[in-house]
């Protein structure tokens, strides 16, 4: 066992898994190789150290940059069907937040109170809140997923996996990468870091810039909506005072004004409607509230007739600080990070052509994160750990107005504006010990602390005229509003509270190697997903706190290289113990909104499966495959999930977000043509069926789905190490436009977001 010392650039990590391999590497470096080509060792750092891929006991898949930019991907959505049991969907009503599941585990909420079940993790900087997670991909240097719980090493919001995100450091060398990308629906892409010298050979410097846009893939009453319109700037400085440490500093400024939440109505489900088509689910709304939507059937997905669509503005600021020294007998790296966003949603929640259920999120948070470890393998032949502290303080605040209208119409509407102000400062203390038993044998033994503490507090107000700071709900020429006959604009109180939680999260694991090219592992490990306070709810009775959810996860697995380094397969069995789950439950307020409560209210138990394969045939094809099979059903589940006051069993219910099925399947093909290189890729992505709402109500069913890409790339030396390279995609050619959510409020409305449909078009890319 070694630790790698930290490099001022990490080569390219590529997979060897799921589809990274060739493609990742150049096709000059694959035609470099003669027809004996090999698999490319793969370097993670999925222990917080540098470490070959094979050699980790950890079921983790690894991409590089090249291979997401050649892959054309614009977030992290598109990594579906490429890791194994992993579901990504996008969250209307969260710029750039992104509901992620791994093993079944995970969550969608956009409630900034309720924390993430999968770490999101940029430069060492973990994110405590998903809005954000969803950043365009440009100059990523790599990007791995860990699947099951990572409490040990990366803490606590980690129960699922964790995305570790590495952004390219500055070359030191004065050069420019560039990506022009146009496509359908009025797609333009441009993107271009520049790479400089500031003092040779001690300071360098990286400015990136980042622009996407598109006229949206939706429609709206006869006009596109739903569009891309984000844009990211970035720059880097990198200090390197002695050949034994680096600092790094990065600002990240990145803004999404993007033209408001597509959201469908799906209150009335018919025969003919293509999320669900059986059963029949009858309209349960008075005809005057929703007219013709209610009633008819949905049978164009993303042609919508909301009645109100404003514009979203998200602005998010992150600073980064990475010192890495090495000391002679170890590692000493330390990171810090400051994020702050603000951001204006608006959305017409009712997705109809009334004015019945509207509402604008203003938000603000503030993040700072530290951690500090020291890694080593000199203190023992047979012994490497790493060990370290970390702290974490954050905040945010949001007021949201909301325009509900009673069974009559906008004459009849309520309007809310609650607020909710929350803090949260965590601190942990971790490490992990990894022990040599003679030649074979190796011992991972790894805990961490935890102690974190929540407050919160929040006021709920209802009211409604033209004095409510919350114009162009009400009808033209109607300035006040009455509830019998009186205005009214009345403070309902709040509530508030304070909790503090402490936990322990333990790993212990053994693995064996069997030769140089074949290891197995078993390993046990736990991990928790924060308690808190419900955010979305200001009665005193609901806020909660609600306590730590836990899982904990039994695993076997196996890595090998086999038909002399052309075959690697990677080979993952997991059962899950999930306690004390937080199920949140949705109650109608008796305002013709909606309540959230949240209750630790189930245990769940899972199993799976998980393959990865890649075959290089030669030193033209590659063929990848990637399969997950999850079968997780709820042990116990006693809750009232309807408000009446009566709690039931509920464990025959099915988990949101739980395919059975997770794969794909693609092949690269490379070769030399004329002065440069030509490539294709050709690949199928599945997702069996899965609910995305808790109470299996027939419209939370989303049908199974397959993708098919294809891209055709030709590249090209036009001077020494300048290139250029013009690639056609398509991404989804089948056009399996699609519900990919659904939030049903009992005795009230229903609604969904649509996902997918086809995209191609044209990138040109290169570096001079």
């Amino acid at each position: 066992m070694h630790i790698y010392r930290r490099q001022l650039s990490l080569s390219p990590i590529v997979s060897g898994l799921a589809l990274a391999g060739a493609l990742a590497a150049t096709p000059q470096t694959l035609l470099a190789q003669d027809s004996s080509a090999t698999l490319e060792e793969i370097i993670v750092t999925a222990r917080k150290v540098y470490e070959p891929m094979q050699d980790v006991p950890i079921a983790v898949s690894a991409f590089s940059g090249d291979t997401i930019d050649a892959l054309v991907m614009r977030d992290l959505r598109e990594l579906e069907g490429f890791v194994p049991n992993m579901v990504i969907d996008s969250v209307s009503v969260a710029p750039a937040g992104a509901a992620i599941y791994i093993r079944g585990v995970g969550t969608q909420e956009v409630e900034r109170s309720f924390d993430p079940a999968i770490g999101v993790v940029v430069d060492g900087v973990p994110l405590s809140f998903v809005n954000g997670s969803m950043a365009n991909t440009f100059d990523f240097s790599s990007l791995e997923v860990l699947r099951g719980p990572q409490g040990t090493l990366f803490g606590r919001n980690t129960t699922g996996g964790v995305i570790n995100i590495t952004r390219t450091a500055p070359s030191g060398e004065l050069g420019l990468k560039y990506e022009l990308t146009a496509g359908n629906d009025d797609r333009i892409d441009v993107k271009a870091v520049l790479n400089f010298p500031i003092v040779d050979g001690l300071l360098a410097g990286k400015v990136g810039f980042a622009q996407q846009n598109d006229g949206g893939l939706r429609e709206n009453n006869g006009k596109r909506v739903g569009d891309a319109d984000n844009q990211e700037l970035n720059a880097t400085l990198l200090l390197t005072p002695n050949e034994d440490m680096d600092i790094t500093f990065t600002y990240v400024n990145y803004q999404d004004e993007n033209d408001g939440v597509a959201l469908q109505n799906i209150t009335s489900l018919n025969i003919n409607n293509p999320i669900n088509p059986e059963p029949e689910v009858p309209c349960v709304l008075p005809e005057v509230v929703f007219g013709q939507t209610c009633g008819d059937d949905v049978k164009d997905i993303g042609k919508l007739t909301q009645d109100w669509f404003n514009p979203i503005d998200f602005e998010w600021d992150s600073y980064s600080l990475n010192l890495s020294w090495d000391i002679g007998f170890g590692v000493v790296d330390w990171i810090t990070g400051y994020q702050e966003t603000d951001e204006s949603v608006p959305t017409d929640f009712d997705g109809s052509s009334l004015n019945f259920f509207h509402a604008i999120r203003e938000q603000s948070s503030e993040q700072t994160s530290t951690e500090l470890r020291f890694s080593s393998d000199s203190f023992s032949d047979n012994v490497d750990f790493v060990a370290g502290l970390f702290w974490v303080q954050d905040e945010y605040f949001l007021e949201q107005q909301t325009s509900i209208a009673a069974f009559g119409g906008p004459a009849g509407s309520v309007f809310q504006n609650p607020t909710a102000d929350h803090e949260r400062e965590a601190w942990a203390v971790f490490g992990e010990v990894h022990i040599g038993l003679g030649e074979s044998w190796a011992l991972t033994l790894g805990g961490r602390y935890t102690d974190e503490q929540k407050e919160y507090a929040g006021t709920q107000t209802i009211g409604g005229g033209t004095d409510n700071g919350f114009p162009g709900f009400l009808p033209e020429g109607v300035d006040d509003f009455y509830v019998y006959g009186k205005p009214i604009w009345i403070p309902l109180g709040g509530a508030s509270g304070k909790e503090d939680w402490q936990e322990f999260t333990p790993k212990v694991g053994i693995d064996y190697e069997v030769n140089d090219d074949l290891m197995v592992y078993a390993s046990y490990s736990e991990g928790f997903r924060s308690g808190g306070f419900n955010g979305r709810n200001q009665n005193p009775d609901n806020i909660g706190p609600f306590e730590p959810e836990f899982v904990n996860n039994y695993e076997l697995g196996m890595k090998g290289d086999f038909l002399d380094n052309t075959l690697r397969l990677n080979l993952a069995a997991f059962y899950v113990d999930y306690e004390d789950k937080q199920e949140e439950i949705i109650e109608p307020d008796g305002f013709g909104g909606s309540n959230t409560v949240v209750r630790n209210a189930a245990t769940v138990e899972s199993m799976g499966l998980e393959g990865e394969l890649t075959w290089v045939a030669n030193e033209y094809f590659q063929l990848n495959a990637n399969l997950g099979w999850l079968d997780a059903e709820y042990d116990d589940y006693v809750a009232d999930l309807t408000g009446d006051g009566i709690e039931t069993d509920n464990s025959d219910l099915e988990l949101r977000r739980v395919p059975n099925l997770v794969g794909g399947i693609n092949g690269i093909f490379n070769a030399q043509l004329g002065a440069g290189y030509i490539s294709a890729f050709l690949g199928y992505r599945y997702t069996d069926e899965y609910w995305v709402e808790t109470s299996n109500d027939p419209r939370g069913l989303l049908g199974s789905r397959g993708v098919l890409d294809a891209n055709i790339a030709y590249e090209w030396e036009w001077s020494d190490d300048r290139t250029v390279k013009v690639t056609l995609f398509g991404r989804d050619l089948a056009d399996k436009e699609e519900f990919n959510s659904a939030v049903i409020i009992p005795g009230t409305i229903a609604f969904g977001a649509v996902t997918g449909g086809r995209e191609y078009g044209l990138q040109v890319s290169g570096n001079f």
